[in-house]
């Protein structure tokens, strides 16, 4: 047998079979190299269409009621449901106050029926929060210095007036300049030349790992000079002790136990069938039990529950003290690193007993070390020029004391939630107070109500959708995508309401839905719409508002300062410039969230009790819509521009 496998070894194989092997050898390397699909096909690299070709069909379908788009029809009512995601993604991908545009990658259907912004807002965290500390310097100076301001006009546009063409009103317009602030050339070195870059010149830097953007690293002086540039939205806290009875698992036993920390959040009963009654044992059935008729102090049954309470259901143990913080904030730069700081009290030497100090009769002879005898690492200096960036870094607040980390989306980063878990200071006026009061309760149930994520298949839509023939992806700027999608939200609502032959309603182009008559009980029955609809077009008017305070600024009608206030104006007044919450009520409680922290920037400001006070409506993330996350920052949908 041995002697037969060895002689078909040796046999010279023909050209034929050659030529298979190597045919079945390629189709194994193919298919083990190629990414597997769900469905049985590989994905395939899809090339940039020119953006002329989605204005092309975006123009085309101006009316989209005419006869020749009947065909069409069908596929514009499709797309409605993807609605929601189109304005989420173009919302969380909103141009900052120091970018002039935007240019992002976007995916369209091939008949111009909705389009996607695919981009994904990662940035550095310290970076990001570093940008708008400029940018509260910044407005803070336009405040004082500007004399009469006027704020943009809402809606910017008439209701009649359709969205403004972008390559003939906007395409070759120079806009105005961005919110910048001037970096200096010697102390900034090191990060003027990419501060208010969105990604290129870091990728080039090499502070993170590529093009995929996830991973960043930074070294101590650009982290120094970030953290020096975002250190008017920090808090200056560096002691745990601060938060002793006002941190987080305080306010769990608080609201477990019914009781109010002063100056925290009030909650309904957690346990309500409790009777104060029915207890087993109390001092009033014990003997032996010293009754002391003194109310406790709630502090005291917060920080002490199972000593204090008589029922501890939920209840957490805190954290009762953390070591003395030895390190002092220097504030002037030309210090040494270590030195005799005036905050710290000498030891004085005029209190010292000197008739107990022990006498001896004989007397040590003076000794004196050789000269070849010196100290260890002598020849390593003390310091250098990072030892005080360094040290700062090490007491500063994440995300400041870490020289690594993840990329995260804008609407991950809070940029002022460490200010309302401070107490708030005393002689406010009591709206503050309550304004407190509720960030810190929305604070307490959103950590409640956290629950860690599930393994999931990761699936992504938009791969999904480009996989296909009918979508094709290109780069636009944002104000043209955020245009187009007006405009398709638009033509989507009108074909449902002409669908149902409602001909005596119209929607304006501010997506107003009136009547052009008075209308009979039988019409008025059958133009009842429901949530969703009504939803849905309240969710694109706030867009619409958006997008247009974005095309006035283009068009150089407004300003940077102007285009920020008047977008925070619109997601602190959301419940007046739209009725979203008429048809989800869960919205009531986040209107009610970003009004809470307009009152508290607002007075803030106006009391200047408090440093970090912001400028008119400032365009500090607030605000929003969506699921609207008390946690998180720049996503003007998901969390408008809400930053808590």
């Amino acid at each position: 047998m041995e002697a037969m496998n060895m002689s078909t070894l040796n046999r010279q194989l023909t050209e034929d079979e050659l030529q298979e092997k190597t045919r079945k050898w390629l189709q194994l390397q193919h298919k083990k190299f190629t990414e597997r699909k769900k469905f049985g096909f590989a994905d395939f690299q899809k090339d940039e269409m020119p953006p002329e070709h989605i204005r092309k069909i975006v123009r085309d379908h101006g009316d989209v009621l005419a006869r020749k788009f009947r065909l069409d029809k069908r596929i514009y009512l499709g797309s409605l449901k993807y609605v929601p995601h189109a304005v989420l993604k173009l919302l969380e991908n909103m141009p900052m106050p120091w970018e002039q545009m935007r240019y992002c990658k976007v995916l369209y259907h091939v008949t111009g029926s909705i389009t996607f912004v695919t981009d994904v807002p990662n940035v550095i965290e310290p970076h990001y929060i570093a940008q708008w500390g400029t940018m509260w310097v910044m407005m803070r100076r336009e405040k004082r210095d500007r004399r009469h301001f006027k704020r943009m006009r809402f809606p910017p546009f008439d209701d009649e007036e359709p969205p403004l063409d972008y390559t003939d009103n906007i395409l070759d317009v120079q806009p105005l300049e961005p919110i910048q602030i001037d970096l200096d050339p010697e102390e900034d070195t090191c990060v003027k030349e990419w501060f208010y870059d969105y990604r290129e010149l870091l990728i080039d830097n090499n502070f993170v790992n590529g093009p995929t953007f996830r991973k960043w690293k930074l070294p101590i002086p650009v982290m120094s000079v970030l953290y020096r540039l975002g250190n008017p939205l920090l808090t200056d806290l560096v002691d745990d002790n601060y938060f002793y009875i006002f941190d987080l698992k305080s306010f769990f036993t608080a609201k477990a136990l019914n009781l109010a920390i002063p100056g925290g959040p009030k909650f309904e009963p957690l346990v309500k069938d409790y009777n104060l009654f029915d207890e087993d044992w109390n001092e009033f059935n014990d003997v032996n039990k010293i009754i002391i008729r003194q109310p406790i102090r709630t502090e005291y049954r917060i920080a002490f529950p199972f000593l204090y309470n008589s029922m501890t259901h939920h209840v957490h143990l805190s954290v009762y003290h953390t070591p003395l913080v030895l390190f002092i904030r220097t504030e002037d730069p030309d210090l040494p690193t270590f030195y005799f700081d005036p905050l710290i009290n000498p030891i004085s030497h005029r209190s010292v007993d000197k008739v107990n100090i022990p006498t001896y009769e004989y007397e040590l002879e003076d000794f004196v070390l050789p000269d070849n005898i010196v100290p260890i690492c002598e020849k390593f200096p003390l310091y250098t020029d990072n030892t005080s960036n360094g040290i700062e870094l090490i007491w500063a607040p994440r995300p400041f004391n870490l020289r690594s980390g993840h990329t995260r989306r804008t609407v991950d980063i809070p940029l002022v939630k460490s200010w309302y878990r401070e107490h708030c200071p005393a002689g406010m006026p009591v709206k503050v107070r309550v304004s407190y009061q509720k960030l810190l309760k929305y604070y307490v149930l959103n950590a409640l109500h956290h629950r860690p994520p599930k393994a999931l298949k990761k699936r992504n839509l938009f791969n999904s959708f480009k996989a296909t023939k009918f979508f094709q992806p290109t780069t636009l700027d944002w104000v043209e995508a955020g245009l187009q999608v007006c405009r398709q939200g638009y033509n989507m609502l009108n074909l449902l309401i002409h669908r149902k032959s409602l001909n005596y309603l119209h929607l304006d182009y501010n997506f107003n839905l009136k009547p052009i008559k008075t209308l009979t009980t039988k019409e008025r029955k059958k133009s009842r719409f429901g949530n969703a609809f009504h939803l849905c077009r309240e969710v694109l008017r706030m867009t619409k508002l958006v997008v247009d305070s974005h095309v006035q600024y283009r068009l150089g009608n407004v300003d940077a300062f102007q285009l920020a206030d008047g977008l925070h104006y619109i997601f602190t007044h959301i419940g007046q410039l739209t009725g979203m919450y008429r048809y989800k009520y869960k919205l009531m409680n986040r209107s009610v969230c970003v009004r809470t922290l307009n009152i508290l920037f607002t007075i803030v400001l106006t009391l200047g009790l408090l440093v970090k006070a912001l400028a008119w409506g400032s365009g500090l993330p607030v605000g929003a819509f969506g699921s609207f996350s008390c946690e998180g920052s720049f996503l003007y949908w998901n969390d408008g521009w809400l930053t808590c």
